[in-house]
């Protein structure tokens, strides 16, 4: 072994998952240790090859948790890094110190590796340059591997607004999954379905923490059930077991290799 290769070495394996951690000594030039890295104080990068980095957007405090939050709690499950950016405070669906607090409750719940709450008016959001920086800062700090975002085929304007300024930043991020709302119109097509029957109660604990959107029908463990085991249906998981349950998604962008 010579050069950058002399000085790499594998220095853990973790057998629950899967993670190759390698270190490679970052002032030796050119040198290439994989996907992700994160330069340290003492010039050395640690560098996962399998977890994943995700960032989960929302236009108001409840929708991640309406659309992708077993989803994300799957991903927890697997070792993945899990961040929230929530783009208004919601202040027209309730006081907005109470909105916050509920959501930073869920991220704690869900055991989010972040969260932060952005400024733009509820109700007023756009796809201009105001949303898309606040969201390209996002991507800029946590530098994701899988967005989840709401889709254009939406009839809330700042859900749809928030997923055409998501899509402005395309090319920075290998997956974009666009998330079902209680407001998608009839033209949200789900093409991938994910079981989430066992994180279906991370899902259902978070939305309670919701007590100010306690009273909207759309928030009730039944409807969220009923449309969770349709989505099930729909995906064929009903014929394997009988109780199971999904989030579906739409797909902006995939990248397989």
């Amino acid at each position: 072994m010579q050069g950058a290769a002399a000085n790499r070495k594998v220095n853990d394996l973790d057998s629950q998952n899967s993670l190759i951690i390698v270190r490679a000594d970052l002032s030796l030039k050119p040198y290439s240790i994989g996907t992700r890295c994160s330069k340290r104080q003492d010039n050395y990068a640690t560098v996962s090859y399998l977890n994943k980095v995700v960032l989960a957007i929302g236009a108001h405090p409840d929708d991640c948790e309406l659309g992708c939050y077993a989803t994300l709690a799957y991903h927890k499950s697997q070792g993945d890094s899990v961040h929230l950016l929530i783009l208004s405070k919601g202040e027209a669906g309730g006081p907005s110190k109470k909105r916050i607090k509920e959501s930073k409750e869920a991220a704690q719940l869900l055991g989010a590796d972040s969260i932060t709450v952005g400024d733009l008016k509820d109700r007023m959001i756009t796809s201009d340059s105001q949303t898309i920086d606040l969201i390209q800062a996002g991507l800029e700090e946590v530098q994701p591997d899988r967005i989840y975002t709401h889709s254009p085929h939406d009839n809330h304007q700042d859900h749809r607004n928030a997923a055409l300024a998501t899509m402005t930043l395309y090319r920075h991020v290998d997956d974009i999954f666009l998330y079902e709302s209680p407001s998608v119109s009839h033209e949200f097509t789900p093409r991938v379905f994910v079981n989430i029957t066992r994180f279906f109660h991370v899902k259902i604990a978070a939305l309670k923490l919701h007590e100010t959107q306690n009273r909207k029908y759309y928030i009730r463990t039944e409807a969220i059930e009923g449309l969770a085991q349709y989505r099930a249906f729909q995906a064929g998981m009903l014929a394997k077991y009988n109780h199971s349950k999904a989030e579906a998604f739409d797909l902006a962008k995939l990248t397989l290799f």
